[in-house]
């Protein structure tokens, strides 16, 4: 691999292909089906083995599945490599999931960590994935036993009548409307 300077359209595509990446996680976390399918071309597949293989919009409705009853999610990216080759480009992101859910024995957190390798052409102006495969690297199961609003480990506010914005796994969560233009005055 030789080492040459980027070109604008080296820059642009690198800077559409980590769209995909990060959008597919705002997808997930926000449970909102329609980004999520917009990360793969139509014919794009997924496998997430030994649990799926197949068609992307088949992952995404076994994922969905799994996630609804989940009470929060959290999917962040780093140590992003992208390869270009014209119209075609190949990735590597390391992933990092938390995943909250609550049974009858209370809350448990769910913790792992892996790599996304990903297969992406740019077609019809538009970068997305058509083949991902996901490596696991690591993961742990711990149950909950204290959190930040539990009365021993609560922390004072430094304002206590300002607005709460809990966050939601749908579109009704703050950042729809704040990045979708709506917030026009900030605090």
């Amino acid at each position: 691999m030789s080492v040459h300077p980027p070109t604008i359209a080296d820059i642009a595509a690198r800077m559409a292909i980590t769209d995909v990446l990060h959008r597919y996680c705002r997808a997930m976390d926000r449970m909102d089906r329609p980004l999520a399918l917009s990360c793969w071309h139509a014919d794009g597949t997924d496998e997430h083995t030994p649990l799926f293989a197949g068609s992307a919009e088949g992952f995404i409705d076994w994922v969905w599945q799994l996630h609804a009853p989940m009470i929060g999610t959290r999917h962040c990216l780093s140590n992003i490599q992208i390869e270009i080759a014209g119209d075609r480009a190949w990735s590597e992101s390391y992933w990092d999931v938390r995943l909250r859910v609550q049974d009858e024995n209370g809350l448990t957190d769910i913790v792992g960590g892996g790599r996304y390798l990903d297969y992406l052409e740019c077609r019809e102006g538009q970068w997305a994935i058509v083949h991902r495969r996901s490596v696991h690297d690591w993961d742990r199961v711990d149950p909950v036993k204290a959190t930040m609003a539990d009365s021993a480990t609560t922390l004072e506010p430094h304002n206590p009548d300002a607005p709460l914005y809990p966050a939601s796994r749908d579109n009704a969560d703050p950042s729809y409307a704040f990045l979708g233009g709506h917030q026009t005055r900030f605090p």
